[in-house]
């Protein structure tokens, strides 16, 4: 369609006291133009839309995060397959000249809830087994082993801080980073995981692999406290691990719920999403594929559960139907164990 050539009236222009130049300065200085950079990165391989909106989770109020980028992952190997599979990323985008500082290095926690495969009917799957009774529940990545990819078990950060001017030194503020890129990240999670939920009367699937990027172009630098004094590295990728309590009644609730955000340097993030992000996508992909009748249906069987329960699931897994009958009185009647139990 062909622009149409419209006339500008004489009032629109800049006030007395304004230049183009001062107007550009406060331009570039906002995350306009990074948005509109990584927007750039995405567009020739995903769906994006900028300005995605979604609803509080605490506050209930509209909001909106800068970018929500889906890309459709391989096809169904059939017409039989129940599941399609995608990688959907949300995107917070800060620029600062003052740094951003990551401390209290943490390790991988056994148990994330995001990155998360939302999309599903069921977030986790019950799986019973021929040498007992009890049955096992694994949430869809552990099933998969996916939580052991090294993607998903990459070390990370407890507290992310941004550095702010106080005279001619800096002071350290979480609570800019906490309300600006952890808190719109996670309820936005929460919406898109909401929205996605399929009815109750749907057979056929579509897996998400949902993850919520921040990407900044700013400093990004670690502090870690030694003997000697704070010591400082430049890192262009650190993980945030935000930990909540559970949902009251949720199984193993004592252990709350961990999501990771990645925190991305706007020149690394193309490294970022094409040589770590992606490659992940599409293993989970290639997983989720091959055992879609199992995801579709929330239940799975696996031989040599009771003596041997965590090791090499994601091999053993078969589709219910498949299922025999107990051969061993082992175990207790319904008993349901936790992840990685056995």
């Amino acid at each position: 369609m062909a622009n149409i050539e419209i006339a500008n009236p004489q009032s629109n222009h800049l006030k007395a006291g304004l230049t183009e130049e001062i107007l550009t300065d406060a331009i570039e200085k906002s995350g306009y133009p990074l948005q509109s950079a990584v927007f750039d990165l995405l567009g020739g391989d995903f769906r994006v839309q900028q300005e995605w909106g979604f609803r509080d989770r605490i506050t209930g109020e509209m909001r909106s995060c800068d970018l929500m980028a889906m890309k459709e992952l391989d096809a169904p190997p059939s017409s039989e397959s129940r599941i399609r599979t995608s990688l959907t990323i949300l995107i917070e985008c800060k620029q600062s000249d003052l740094p951003y500082v990551f401390f209290s290095p943490a390790e991988a926690p056994w148990r994330l809830t995001l990155p998360q495969v939302a999309g599903l009917q069921q977030d986790e799957i019950v799986i019973s087994t021929d040498d007992s009774r009890s049955t096992w529940l694994y949430s869809v990545m552990r099933a998969l082993e996916l939580a052991e990819e090294p993607f998903m078990s990459r070390d990370g950060f407890s507290i992310m801080s941004k550095c702010a001017r106080k005279g001619p030194k800096l002071e350290l503020s979480g609570t800019d980073a906490y309300n600006g890129i952890v808190m719109p990240l996670a309820s936005a999670a929460t919406h898109f995981s909401a929205s996605s939920a399929p009815k109750e009367s749907h057979r056929f699937f579509d897996a998400h692999l949902l993850a919520v990027v921040a990407v900044l172009d700013a400093p990004m630098v670690a502090a870690k406290t030694a003997s000697t004094g704070t010591e400082l590295s430049f890192t262009p990728w650190s993980r945030l691990f935000r930990h909540e309590p559970e949902e009251p009644g949720a199984f193993m609730g004592h252990t709350g719920k961990t999501m990771a955000i990645d925190v991305v340097h706007k020149d690394f993030f193309n490294e970022y999403l094409n040589g770590h992000l992606i490659p992940f996508a599409r293993t989970f992909s290639e997983r989720v594929l091959r055992h879609h009748e199992v995801l579709a249906t929330g239940k799975a069987f696996a031989a040599g559960m009771g003596a041997n329960g965590s090791s090499g699931i994601y091999e053993r897994l078969q589709s219910p139907r498949h299922i025999p009958k107990p051969t061993s009185r082992r175990g207790a009647r319904g008993r349901v164990s936790g992840e990685g139990s056995g």
